[in-house]
């Protein structure tokens, strides 16, 4: 088996990580891209799996496509039983400002170019990648790409139209086996900066302070695992979305 892991942060990427470890050990072989090569090497402390880093800048336009390649070609010449795209891709937007505020192009072009245009570029070379091998791709979705949040503009945009676009790669592509995993509301460090003052809107900032102060934030293991669990048991519909709280 090979494994690709888009982003490695001490939150639902680490444990994607850690949970393909847990639950495949030698058996699989995990490409993870970060910029943080020693939290990489923490996180990967004592794996057995097989790990190889790369550094990629998804957020430069020029060379997007070679060094989307450069992650799978890491892995050039090995043959697998299976792939997976694991693309827990992409930044918080800017929650101090409403729709109504983003009127500057470049910030609005910057913005989708990491969140969506990388992303897709990066899913069309791993379908092109090892051929003749069966390709799953996963987007980390979440509640934002069906539901509208004020001070959330920009970022339930990018999420609705990343789960659209998996959508219609599965609906294209019965071949390839798609699936949109919301992992649930999780503390990790973009969800800190949305309880923070800088949130425009009162009413979404006390929501998550409210889950903060509740403690009703999901563990990141768990819904790892979860996914995992999903995926490998492959009874998805390809292409829908499914919430950490659907199973």
């Amino acid at each position: 088996k090979q494994w690709y892991q888009r982003r490695v942060r001490g939150g639902f990427g680490s444990a994607i990580l850690r949970q393909i470890n847990g639950l495949y050990g030698q058996q699989a072989v995990i490409i993870a891209c970060t910029r943080n090569k020693s939290k990489l090497d923490e996180v990967t402390n004592g794996f057995t799996a097989q790990v190889k880093h790369i550094s990629v800048e998804f957020g430069e336009r020029e060379g997007i496509k070679d060094r989307c390649q450069a992650v799978f070609d890491l892995c050039l010449g090995e043959s697998f039983e299976s792939v997976y795209l694991y693309n827990n891709h992409g930044a918080g937007s800017d929650v101090s400002k409403l729709a109504q505020d983003f009127d500057d192009s470049a910030e609005i072009e910057d913005y989708f170019f990491l969140n969506l245009t990388s992303f897709q570029v990066l899913t069309a070379v791993f379908l092109k990648s090892f051929p003749d091998t069966p390709h799953t791709c996963v987007n980390i979705s979440s509640l934002c790409g069906i539901k509208e949040f004020p001070s959330m503009s920009l970022y339930c945009t990018g999420k609705a139209a990343r789960l659209m676009l998996y959508k219609c790669l599965a609906a294209e592509n019965s071949e390839v086996r798609v699936l949109n995993y919301s992992p649930g509301p999780m503390l990790t460090a973009m969800t800190e900066t949305f309880h923070t003052e800088t949130m425009k809107v009162e009413s979404t900032r006390e929501k998550f302070k409210q889950f903060r102060e509740n403690c009703n934030w999901v563990d990141v293991d768990e819904s790892a695992k979860k996914m995992l669990n999903i995926v490998m048991d492959n009874k998805f519909t390809s292409g829908e979305q499914i919430d950490f709280y659907d199973c």
